[in-house]
């Protein structure tokens, strides 16, 4: 099985250090939880699930996404600066039975890697107990950090098929500026928690024009290692939501160089760094593949069932609650914005081509999931094309 996962991650994440990862997580995890991980994000993630795919394309004619993500809920106990999630209408849920049934579908098509964002996901008591019903689906979990209690780790505890993804901007000072006063404390002592109690997690980072030097450094990875993260997830800002700060923006060369840095200090660390905004030459740019853009790589489910490209392009012409998720493949939409980030070669859509989105909601008469977003990306594309000019 090592073999195996070396082949095939190696493929995915370029990343000559995998073997040991693995080697790190068995020890590390119970032998119940591993065997669980093992199954779902392995076998099945990476093995399995690419073989279903392709007889699914097949027979459709169309492609299929390796990840979807879905917010169950928006809601939050934080409001952090920022945040994609802001804008969505508050108060709608996608119930229990919903998004079962959207995960059956998805492992029906064999995608098996399911992201559960939010608002702050861990606020559904719901959730845990309903993940643990589908034991063979790798899911990731992007929390906040702050409402961890004794109830959730339990939980934990028992799901070796869970891996957490702790949200933070860097240093105490930057995540504290971004979330609110305190909320690194929060978050560093609920991973010690989480480290004791032997569950699996990571972090994501925010990159952004004033915290990009400090998030790739090796003072911050070394403090991530040492709080016990076995990955970690770093992702560009793009301004979306109720409040945006084109200021913040990295410029694709600085993005570039930042993770090229990220890239150079991988080889100190067996903790996994992914990172999302770069492009790739890569003609078979996409599968699972945690670098480049997201659109149409995988989708966003948002609590009214509408199926963005991404989270942060938030128009959408399918509803999965009423369709499902192999006509949203199917649909011209999805189709177009697949063709447009392969043209572009991975490069983030959202952040670099908010034209090009434009173009496309226009040509499909995609509908906005909120009433910012249309107004957002006229505002930043006029604002790219008058720094530009």
């Amino acid at each position: 099985m090592i073999l195996d996962l070396s082949k095939v991650a190696q493929r995915y994440f370029s990343h000559q250090r995998v073997p040991e990862l693995y080697r790190d997580i068995r020890e590390y995890l119970p032998r119940e939880r591993f065997r669980e991980f093992r199954k779902a994000w392995v076998v099945n993630n990476l093995l399995r699930g690419p073989r279903r795919r392709k007889r699914v394309e097949r027979k459709h004619g169309c492609e299929l996404p390796a990840i979807i993500n879905i917010s169950p809920s928006e809601a939050c106990n934080l409001r952090c600066r920022g945040c994609y999630a802001t804008a969505y209408e508050k108060g709608q849920e996608i119930e229990p039975g919903q998004l079962e049934k959207v995960v059956a579908e998805a492992r029906r098509l064999g995608i098996y890697f399911v992201g559960i964002l939010g608002g702050e996901p861990l606020l559904r008591k719901d959730l845990l107990p309903l993940l643990a019903r589908h034991k063979d689906v790798a899911f990731r979990i992007s929390t906040n950090g702050t409402v961890i209690d004794d109830e959730i780790v339990a939980w934990l505890k028992r799901l070796g098929h869970v891996v957490l993804f702790f949200s933070l901007e860097g240093t105490a000072e930057d995540t504290d500026s971004w979330r609110g006063a305190g909320i690194y404390r929060r978050i560093t002592d609920n991973m010690r928690l989480l480290a004791r109690e032997r569950v699996l997690f990571g972090f994501s980072a925010l990159l952004h024009a004033r915290n990009g030097a400090v998030v790739a450094s090796r003072d911050f990875l070394d403090e991530m290692a040492r709080l016990g993260n076995r990955f970690g997830l770093f992702f560009p800002y793009g301004p979306v939501g109720v409040e945006q700060h084109f200021d913040l923006v990295l410029e694709e060369q600085e993005l570039g160089r930042l993770l090229g840095r990220l890239d150079s200090l991988q080889p100190h660390y067996s903790m996994l760094l992914l990172h999302e905004g770069r492009g790739s030459n890569d003609p078979e740019f996409g599968g699972v593949l945690e670098q480049g853009c997201r659109a149409g790589v995988t989708v966003h489910v948002t609590p009214r069932g509408h199926v963005e490209p991404c989270n942060a392009i938030q128009f959408s012409t399918e509803n999965v609650l009423e369709n499902g998720l192999l006509e949203t493949f199917c649909s011209p939409f999805y189709k177009d914005v697949s063709r447009c980030v392969k043209k572009n070669h991975g490069r983030c859509l959202a952040i670099y081509e908010p034209e090009q989105v434009l173009g496309l909601v226009s040509r499909h008469a995609a509908q906005a999931t909120n009433a910012a977003a249309l107004p957002c990306f006229v505002r930043y594309a006029e604002f790219r094309q008058g720094r530009d000019s």
